[in-house]
């Protein structure tokens, strides 16, 4: 029986396009061929503003429905100890909003420490918290002993491919994470690079093999939705990278 992938992009890349509209996100996407999304939440939509307008939508419903978008995530920003009340009830319409059954944030130190008592009143409010490795520019999110130590907190971890690329260029850091995090993983931030973008398509990337190779590994032993996070200019790239990936991963 042929896989079925589930594969789908992250919406930041529209928002550069200034396609601020979910819904009409959705139809691109579907147009696309994606059956997964990661809906990206803006920083300044943590806002007491944005709260009320939430709440006064009519008709409040889901956008993304289950049965075309097979995975539905939400990409939080950083979650510290600063008006967590407020990022609670936001995030919790957010997640709703979209249908989310994954919402991500970034693990970062805020003063020398992680943020585990934010972590956790959101957990205990029912936000399905996941975190991710940290690219290269981050002090970091990316020791491994210090993510095993975190995912015992927040039960769900999303790896991001490109991220640990960046750690290590034989990939053996990616592999040693995924060893540790698996029975914890959610999905996959897939990604290349080039030599001015390190967010590129991976079809158009420098390092395609090794992303390539890392994948037709880690689908060899599990099954596990990706989202796209490389550079997408046009609804024709997002497709080529969609069908580009599916073809590798299934032959």
């Amino acid at each position: 029986m042929k896989k079925t992938i589930v594969i789908g992009p992250a919406t930041g890349w529209l928002y550069a396009k200034k396609m601020y509209s979910l819904i009409d996100q959705k139809f691109i996407l579907e147009e696309a061929g994606a059956n997964g999304v990661e809906v990206s939440f803006l920083p300044e939509w943590f806002s007491a503003e944005n709260l009320n307008r939430m709440c006064s939508i009519p008709n409040f419903s889901k956008i993304f429905e289950a049965q075309n978008f097979l995975h539905r995530s939400v990409h939080l920003p950083v979650v510290n100890n600063q008006k967590i009340k407020l990022q609670i009830a936001i995030t919790q319409k957010f997640v709703a909003y979209c249908n989310a059954t994954v919402a991500l944030t970034h693990p970062l130190k805020v003063k020398g420490c992680y943020p585990i008592k934010s972590y956790e009143k959101m957990i205990s409010k029912g936000i399905p918290l996941a975190i991710e490795n940290m690219d290269s520019n981050k002090e970091s999110g990316f020791k491994i002993e210090e993510l095993e130590r975190l995912i015992q907190l927040v039960p769900r971890f999303v790896l991001d491919v490109q991220h640990a690329f960046e750690r290590d260029l034989t990939m053996e850091y990616a592999f040693d994470l995924f060893n540790a995090v698996k029975d914890k993983l959610v999905y996959l931030h897939v990604s290349g690079e080039t030599e001015d973008n390190h967010h590129a398509l991976v079809y158009q990337s420098r390092n395609c093999d090794k992303i390539i190779s890392f994948l037709g590994t880690i689908f060899s032993e599990i099954e596990i939705p990706i989202i796209l996070e490389g550079r997408y200019s046009t609804l024709k790239e997002l497709n080529q990278e969609i069908s580009f990936l599916i073809k590798e991963i299934t032959n």
